[in-house]
């Protein structure tokens, strides 16, 4: 955030005004680093495995996986840039957007009831705009190795089965327990 402030803080300024040039700059920063996050693909993708098929690593090590699947690790690497950038432009966007509304201004430290009020508020958005690209990408990683299907048919095929609130399958509960562990990573 603070590179951006420094580099194109006057840009988005004269954009969009202080107020949402502030919001703004850090919402972009977010969404650098959400996009950046695909290089740690493989682990979440593991990690889908072995939450939802660990049959398919069972008996095998981190080393004989990352050897024999290689680049297949990155599958979904699209469907999670899709998911990564919006989610983490909401995330610090909301972050920020929410101290801005309680009147904290960048030179101000914010109290850890305010950290901790404006971090559901950015965790809230982020999940609400991210959870159906995050229920694509989780299909897409856990479905075999060696499967070819794409992301567009898992899309039609949760359409055709499940209907459009698929897509919302497990908000709820990823809200209640996100927003307070952003509460500690925000404030800690």
């Amino acid at each position: 955030r603070d590179w951006m402030r420094t580099n194109y803080g006057e840009h988005f300024d004269a954009s969009f005004g202080p107020k949402w040039g502030k919001t703004l700059v850090s919402a972009t920063a977010g969404s650098m680093i959400g996009i950046g996050e695909v290089v740690l693909l493989p682990l979440d993708a593991l990690k889908v495995k072995a939450q939802t098929a660990p049959e398919q690593l069972r008996g095998r090590g981190v080393v004989e996986i990352f050897t024999k699947e290689g680049w297949s690790l990155y599958r979904g690497v699209g469907w999670t840039v899709a998911r990564n950038a919006p989610g983490s432009f909401a995330l610090f966007g909301g972050n920020a957007a929410a101290k801005s509304f309680m009147g904290i201004s960048e030179s101000q430290h914010a109290t850890w009831t305010q950290d901790a009020i404006a971090s559901c508020v950015g965790a809230t958005a982020s999940i609400a705009v991210a959870q159906p690209l995050d229920v694509v990408k989780t299909r897409v990683q856990n479905r075999p190795f060696n499967s070819p299907e794409s992301g567009v048919s898992i899309i039609l095929s949760l359409v055709r089965n499940e209907g459009f609130g698929a897509f919302f399958k497990g908000l709820t509960p990823k809200i209640l327990v996100v927003g307070p562990k952003l509460v500690f990573s925000f404030t800690v």
